[in-house]
């Protein structure tokens, strides 16, 4: 058994195909398809179930790929040592990113990273969190950029920064006389969603408590959900509503027909982390993200001046 045996095997969990695969490694086919033959010889069993289009593990061959994930990144942490020893920050880094942190996050520290570790290749996707958190477990991403905390055993959290929550409301909303809204004041019927899936939404509904306001939402003239904040935040300029949405997105909403409103302390809010497997051996690249992140982020979110009241995302 040998750590490219391990590679192959991998890649081809990973793409599901074996051309696709051996392209990954820079290999012909053949070879690649040869070694993993080898390696199920050697070990007596089939890694996969090559009937299947894409292909897929048998049962004892996911087990083995779980297992080749823990060695191959273990292995990693050889160069990994070296390259902190001589204070370097380069390699592979790949980043995934809930939607609703996306478009208002990464603008504002992506260019700065690139231009002070150019030696870095980071790949950036975005992903909801059940997702980034599957991939994390089985070490096919390196680092998630996520809502916290996520009790998950095998995951490592880095908490960033604690994003309180605000009121996103159409002129016309009874909503839009207050200075400060608490969380009485809000009626779920009146509430534009994001669609199931987000954690943001759960976090929301978690602000609005009364049974008796949700069961009267299901009779409302307008039920409408939405994967987007930019989505929802139109709506509400054109009707009635209301949603909620996070710092960074209000910052985005300065010059908007709408009004922004905070809440009454404490304020709801989401802790935003880094988070990556327990096994993770870059730690180098891990410090240098998190350092400039911090960096580039809003003075209101460095030097916060609300209490908050920290949701949850389950």
């Amino acid at each position: 058994m040998t750590l490219t045996q391990l590679e192959y095997i991998v890649a081809v969990a990973k793409h599901g195909n074996f051309r696709v695969a051996a392209k990954s490694c820079f290999v012909t086919q053949p070879t690649l398809s040869m070694q993993i033959q080898k390696l199920e010889d050697q070990l007596g069993v089939k890694i996969f179930d090559r009937s299947q289009q894409p292909i897929q593990a048998t049962p004892i061959g996911q087990k083995i790929l779980d297992q080749a994930r823990v060695v191959l990144s273990q292995s990693a942490l050889i160069g990994e040592l070296i390259k902190q020893e001589k204070q370097e920050i380069a390699g592979d880094l790949s980043l995934a990113i809930i939607p609703t942190l996306a478009p208002y996050l990464l603008p504002l520290f992506l260019q700065d990273f690139s231009a002070r570790y150019p030696a870095v290749r980071l790949h950036v996707e975005e992903s909801k969190t059940d997702s980034i958190i599957e991939a994390l477990r089985q070490n096919r991403l390196d680092v998630g950029l996520l809502v916290t905390p996520l009790s998950e055993p095998l995951i490592r959290e880095c908490p960033l920064f604690e994003e309180p929550f605000y009121v996103y409301t159409s002129r016309q909303n009874p909503l839009a006389a207050l200075d400060l809204v608490e969380e009485k004041d809000l009626r779920e019927q009146d509430m534009l969603l994001l669609t199931e899936g987000h954690c943001m939404r759960e976090q929301v509904l978690s602000i609005c408590r009364s049974r008796q306001s949700r069961a009267v939402a299901l009779d409302a003239p307008l039920q409408f959900e939405s994967g987007s904040i930019e989505t929802l935040c139109h709506l509400v300029e054109n009707g009635k509503g209301y949603t909620i949405i996070p710092h960074l997105a209000k910052i985005w909403q300065e010059n908007r027909p709408g009004k922004v409103i905070a809440f009454a302390d404490p304020c709801p809010s989401r802790e935003v982390s880094l988070a990556c497997h327990q096994s993770y051996v870059k730690e180098s690249l891990l410090q240098a993200l998190i350092q400039c992140i911090r960096a580039n982020l809003p003075e209101s979110l460095q030097h916060p001046h609300h209490r908050y009241r920290t949701l949850g995302i389950r």
